[in-house]
């Protein structure tokens, strides 16, 4: 879930082994008798900035795994304000076993943020995501490590133009313009099977075939069994 975090851990680790790889030639130059000032004060630098990166390292590494460990616990993700992973997927859970109890559809969508999303692209999205998806019960959150999903209960037919209209959103802000984006959405019916690991296998796999084609839109929907009348819908405006 916190795939920025990582990134953020890997090129820290790159970079100290980048200045570390510097250390060990100046430290040849210097055994070799080019002992000049220059090279001291630059092999100083060098050693400071590295123990200054490996100090910083190892305290992010101790913070991403105490967050690993207590992940479970969690609710909220720090980093980004929406639902972790794990609460993620216990509220979809009921939100089934609620959609069928009170027979009302229930539309998931899940959004592949491609492998180039930054801490920027991904804070502006959760806030579009949080303006559109605003009713009651509505749920936003991490469904894996570079995928958004949300729980939208009690919709109809309006579900597919309300995606549509999330992603122009998107795609019109300058900060996440050029994200590809692939959303893939359905809306499912009340029916006795309606459970979470019908829900992400059906999800999982309409979005392999998505990623196969352009960034966009990919809606589907169940076609309805009996007249349903949810509480709280969307609109078309």
């Amino acid at each position: 879930m916190n795939s920025v975090f990582v990134e953020q851990l890997k090129r820290i680790r790159h970079l100290a082994v980048f200045l570390l790889l510097l250390n060990v030639v100046a430290l040849a130059l210097a055994a070799g008798g080019d002992s000049s000032v220059v090279l001291v004060a630059l092999l100083v630098v060098l050693l400071l900035t590295t123990s200054g990166l490996l100090f910083v390292l190892r305290n992010r590494s101790m913070t991403w795994a105490a967050t690993q460990e207590h992940e479970p616990l969690l609710a909220i993700d720090p980093n980004t304000g929406i639902a972790t992973e794990y609460w993620y997927h216990h509220m979809l859970a009921l939100e089934c076993r609620r959609a069928v109890r009170e027979f009302s559809p229930l539309t998931v969508l899940c959004i592949d943020l491609g492998e180039k999303v930054e801490r920027r692209h991904l804070l502006e999205l959760v806030r579009v995501l949080g303006e559109e998806f605003s009713r009651p019960g509505d749920l936003i959150g991490w469904n894996a490590d570079r995928a958004i999903g949300a729980v939208l209960p009690s919709t109809n037919e309006n579900a597919n133009q309300l995606v549509k209209r999330c992603f122009e959103r998107i795609k019109g802000h300058e900060a996440t313009a050029d994200l590809p984006l692939h959303i893939v959405g359905k809306t499912f019916q009340p029916r006795g099977d309606l459970n979470l690991g019908k829900v992400q296998q059906q999800l999982d796999l309409h979005l392999q075939h998505a990623l196969q084609d352009e960034p966009g839109v990919y809606f589907h929907a169940e076609d309805v069994t009996d007249p349903a009348t949810p509480g709280i819908t969307y609109t078309d405006s």
